[in-house]
């Protein structure tokens, strides 16, 4: 029993305090003092669940955002831009002196972008990605670094990165300030501050994706400026974000 009590811990990673407070719990549990009905993880969970959902007072944070969605729609209609949008994966090759090898400066010439293509329904016509780049990233808004705020930003990689990266039209734009969780020196690092960070970070992202979402799922009909209908699949080719608040939860 102790060998295997140690072994749990140390696989645990379990700190001083917390072998003791389990050691002290087994204690009064075979003297009768306390009882345990948890059995399995899935009970854990559940009486966590009840836990919190009985003794968490609820939390409101405030979200900006503009629609993914509409901004996408505007960039489509812009006849300036129509030309520059590229539908279809690319392979480009250069010759180093020897032979010829593959290259990527666009986002449609990755082995990525393939794979998604070589994805889409064969049955639809003209069946192609709608890409999109998402950033976020907390940034201090402050020369002191007392004001700080969440952005998310959004580009759209079927057009050149040269576009993408520009201030104008087609370039990457602000869609959303997320909430910035209080920071707590004395939660940080236990599950339950970790927890509410990732919770809010996952159920602002749901909301701000929830069009691309749909459509990602049903396509959504577009006909371009070179009056080609095409069936547009929205995806999200990139997401840069804080390591921590993406972590699934």
């Amino acid at each position: 029993g102790d060998h295997h009590f140690a072994e749990i811990a140390l696989d645990a990673g379990l700190n001083k305090a917390q072998v003791e407070g389990l050691l002290t719990l087994i204690s009064l549990v075979s003297q009768g003092k306390e009882s345990m009905t948890i059995k399995n993880k899935a009970e854990l969970w559940r009486t966590c669940d009840d836990a919190d959902a009985e003794l968490t007072p609820p939390v409101e944070y405030d979200v900006h955002t503009r629609s993914i969605w509409e901004w996408a729609l505007d960039l489509l209609a812009n006849p300036e831009l129509g030309p520059h949008f590229i539908w279809y994966a690319e392979c480009v090759y250069k010759h180093n002196g020897t032979e010829y090898e593959q290259f990527y400066n666009e986002r449609w010439t990755s082995d990525r972008w393939w794979d998604i293509q070589s994805q889409l329904p064969t049955n639809v016509e003209n069946a192609i990605p709608f890409a999109f780049i998402l950033y976020a990233d907390k940034t201090k808004l402050s020369l002191p670094g007392t004001v700080k705020g969440y952005p998310v930003v959004v580009q759209c990689a079927n057009l050149p990165v040269d576009i993408q990266n520009s201030q104008l039209i087609g370039g990457s734009c602000v869609v959303g300030w997320l909430p910035i969780v209080s920071e707590d020196i004395a939660e940080e690092g236990k599950l339950g501050y970790t927890t509410l960070k990732h919770v809010v970070w996952h159920e602002v992202f749901i909301k701000l994706l929830k069009a691309v979402i749909q459509y990602s799922k049903y396509e959504y009909l577009h006909k371009c400026w070179d009056e080609i209908t095409h069936w547009l699949f929205p995806l999200i080719l990139i997401l840069s974000a804080d390591y921590e608040e993406q972590q699934a939860h």
